[in-house]
């Protein structure tokens, strides 16, 4: 400490608590990104040098771009921290291969920079190096830490021209799109930096082969369990096939590993059309088990998860003591039973993280037990299950959810539509939620086009989740009825609600739907999220809009009435669970799912001069393949 405290302040001076390099770094962990990179580092030149870390430039790449623009982003790759590259599955070949051989010479052109800087800081002490003589270009230059290759990549040509050019590499993620062979022992010897690894398939694969990974995993010199250990500490495999012996071998080399998570691995009873000729597919829960016990690895969090074998209920118990009392959990929904889900709701007070993945359909038992337990967790922060259907009846708490009234048909009605199963409405305890993944929909409305259906799903979310940085939510891209299939449209009209995340203060990532569709919207219903759109003129056409629908305020009353006569008429059961819910918010969701909700927030924007919203938000995707992540401007011009 006396080391750092002496670059810090001057000689013969009694140091200050807040001139102690730990100090400031213990006190600006507790930060988010956003804070930092916008607040701290332009205080002074010391901040910043502390913070210079968490000051990600990232570079986006993809295939839907021009050649001119592809070649414009391209030389900003030099000194950027991280690199994503999105291939869609309708690039032509002469495309991708024209895309690699450029992004090979960026990235050997980056990597001798790299090393001349080195050279020359090593030459001078870590004084000189970042004062007078530090120019602008040096305190920003980074060099490439994070590679993100997303989508049809094609890793068997994309990776090896590229890999000796990443050894400065900690984070590498690779979401194929299906049917690749990745050689791991390669990428582990060119990034002998590496912390972070993802392998999988996840949302983006268009094939029903399976990513390989072949033996061996480790480089000839590391080819044995008394190999130099490796710095890796986070290991992720989704969907994917390799032999086990070969990952029980590998993690002998990993020491410092603290997340393994190796989700519905690929066995060889499933119908893919090729698999591997080099190894029979079989995973040995209990040998792995044994393995990770004698490994005394001092993990953090853990899942292991075979496809088409349903996880039991006892193998679910051993999973969890893999890492005792760890505050992060992944669970297969389509695997989920009584047992399972009594564990989980026995959690509520140690769970800070819960993600849920899968592609069936949950039954109204998980959904219902995933809401109770929502409704008494205060202390979870992020919830990732975009695969879990969820309906928006649990969070209809004033039961409006059935009103139907429409431009087209004035008269306003109440339907009751008989439903499946026992919904009984709740206020979510998770009040501090920062990260919520999940798919959407309706028993009244399954398609989401319903004007008050998205009221109660945007309002309820602005409401209940105040402080959410990153959100992002589906629905389905098709249900079926009968034997016909219908596009699900969400509603993203003004009428929608989905201003009502305006009161989103710390918002920093929004998608709405992961496939491609036509907005039926105009500008002036989304653009209130930029300043441009805050113009007198887009105020206007807003207000023009509401007004146009001024006869569903004088309808709402007499909906509002209906509704209590058939909640009186069933005597209560299904009428929501008040129980913990502060009054201040109860009465914040007093308007949720009218439209009146809607207005005043558009009567807000419009009274303030200088109104400001989603400050913090620097990404935006709505129904985009991938979560390429635009800034709002952009991602609204497209």
């Amino acid at each position: 400490m006396a080391t750092h405290t002496a670059l810090l302040a001057p000689a013969g001076t009694c140091a200050h608590a807040l001139d102690i390099t730990e100090i400031l770094q213990h006190i600006f962990s507790y930060l988010d990104e956003f804070t930092v990179s916008r607040t701290v580092i332009l205080v002074c030149r010391n901040w910043f040098l502390i913070n210079r870390s968490r000051s990600t430039r990232e570079v986006v790449l993809g295939s839907f771009m021009s050649t001119s623009k592809f070649d414009r982003i391209l030389t900003r790759v030099s000194g950027a921290a991280r690199l994503s590259l999105y291939v869609f599955p309708d690039t032509t070949p002469a495309t991708q291969e024209q895309h690699r051989r450029k992004l090979v010479m960026v990235l050997q052109r980056n990597h001798a920079r790299q090393i001349k800087h080195q050279k020359r800081n090593r030459k001078l002490d870590a004084l000189t190096q970042w004062t007078d003589g530090a120019t602008l270009g040096r305190l920003l230059d980074r060099s490439l830490e994070e590679l993100n290759l997303i989508g049809y990549v094609q890793p068997e040509l994309t990776l090896p021209p590229i890999l000796p050019y990443l050894s400065s590499i900690l984070r590498l993620h690779l979401h194929i799109s299906g049917g690749a062979v990745i050689k791991l022992a390669d990428i582990v010897q060119a990034c002998p930096l590496l912390q972070e690894l993802y392998v999988g398939i996840g949302e983006v694969s268009w094939s029903d082969l399976a990513v390989e990974l072949p033996r061996p995993w480790l480089p000839s010199e590391n080819g044995s369990e008394q190999g130099s250990p490796l710095p890796l500490r986070s290991l992720v495999l989704e969907d994917v096939c390799f032999p086990q012996a070969t990952l029980e071998s590998f993690l002998a080399v990993t020491p410092q590993l603290t997340v393994l998570k190796l989700i519905n691995l690929v066995s060889d009873n499933l119908p893919y059309e090729e698999l591997p000729e080099w190894e029979h597919l079989e995973y040995n829960w209990p040998k792995l088990s044994k393995r990770l016990k004698d490994l005394r690895l001092a993990l953090q969090a853990f899942h292991f998860s075979v496809s088409d074998r349903p996880m039991t209920d006892d193998e679910f118990k051993e999973m969890l003591q893999v890492c005792h009392g760890s505050s992060e959990w992944t669970i297969p929904s389509a695997d989920v039973t009584l047992a399972m889900l009594t564990n989980v709701k026995g959690s509520q007070n140690v769970l800070t993280s819960l993600e849920l993945y899968g592609t069936d359909r949950p039954t109204a038992a998980l959904q219902q037990t995933l809401h109770d337990y929502l409704c008494s967790s205060p202390h979870l922060l992020h919830l990732k299950a975009p695969r879990v259907v969820f309906l928006v009846e649990y969070l209809d708490v004033y039961r409006r959810g059935k009103f139907r009234y429409t431009k087209q048909d004035p008269p306003a009605r109440f339907t009751q539509i008989a439903t499946s199963g026992h919904i009984r409405a709740g206020v979510w305890a998770c009040r501090k939620l920062l990260t919520l993944h999940m798919e959407f929909c309706s028993q009244e409305q399954p398609l989401l086009s319903s004007a008050v259906t998205t009221r109660i799903l945007f309002g309820y979310i602005a409401r209940v989740l105040p402080r959410l940085r990153d959100i992002f939510i589906d629905t389905a891209q098709c249900r079926l009825r009968g034997d016909m299939a219908f596009q699900v449209m969400l509603n993203m009209q003004l009428e929608g609600g989905l201003c009502l995340l305006a009161n989103l203060k710390d918002l920093e990532r929004l998608r709405i739907g992961s496939y491609e569709r036509p907005l039926q919207c105009s500008m002036s219903d989304l653009n209130w999220m930029i300043p441009s759109g805050q113009s007198k003129k887009y105020k206007e056409k807003r207000q023009a809009t509401l007004d146009g629908l001024d006869d569903w305020l004088k309808e709402e009353s007499r909906l509002e009435l209906a509704a209590a006569r058939a909640g009186f008429e069933e005597g209560g059961d299904q009428m929501t669970d008040w129980t913990n819910v502060e009054p201040a918010l109860k009465l914040k969701l007093h308007h949720l799912g009218l439209f009146l909700d809607v207005k005043r927030a558009v009567d807000k924007m419009g009274s303030k001069k200088d109104f400001q919203c989603l400050s913090r938000m620097h990404r935006l995707s709505l129904f985009s393949l991938y979560d390429i992540g635009r800034s709002p401007q952009m991602e609204l011009e497209q």
